[in-house]
């Protein structure tokens, strides 16, 4: 008599820890899916702001970056010599 009851509260625990091992690793799994999505997300974006930038300096003519580089790093010469 005890015996069946016993194997009953067995099995329904048994099928409780089942379910909360299933939840925890499909938790986990969809924990690691979110953080490489993340990645390759920034990725994506580190991509398409250097494409950005390589697009910007190849309009740039010579002469616009000699004229800035002047401006910002030689001194002017303003004694008049």
């Amino acid at each position: 008599m005890i015996i069946p009851r016993i194997k009953t509260y067995l099995a329904i625990l048994g099928a409780f820890l089942a379910g909360l091992a299933a939840f925890y690793f499909k938790g986990k799994r969809d924990g690691r899916d979110e953080l490489e999505y993340e990645h390759t997300d920034k990725r994506i974006n580190d991509l398409l702001e250097a494409k950005k930038v390589d697009d910007e300096l190849d309009i740039q003519s010579d002469d616009w970056f000699v004229d800035r580089a002047k401006s910002r790093w030689v001194r002017k010469n303003d004694s008049g010599k």
